[in-house]
């Protein structure tokens, strides 16, 4: 069974993750879209999905903007703080 301070810790991630997510949701939707570096809210819209951003991924996942710049970056979170929830489990 997990300790209730691993749990309030992973809780507490994915309230994170799911916070920036809807932040970069709003600031996508307020601007229109993403204005490739000259829009008002891109640079805060570049900072919410660092660290994944800076990563040269495939041409394949250029869907749209909003899947690089708010799903992607939630996806990789997402996983980040379903590892550490797993590792944190197994660690008994």
């Amino acid at each position: 069974m997990a300790k209730p301070r691993r749990t309030a810790l992973v809780a507490t991630l994915v309230v994170a993750v799911l916070a920036l997510f809807a932040a970069s949701s709003i600031l996508f939707a307020a601007q229109g879209g993403f204005g490739a570096g000259h829009g008002g809210f891109d640079q805060a819209l570049f900072f919410l999905g660092l660290p994944w951003l800076l990563i040269p991924w495939p041409e394949s996942l250029w869907v749209s903007d909003y899947v690089m710049i708010v799903l992607v970056p939630l996806g990789c979170n997402l996983a980040v703080v379903l590892v550490l929830w797993a590792l944190l489990k197994r660690r008994r």
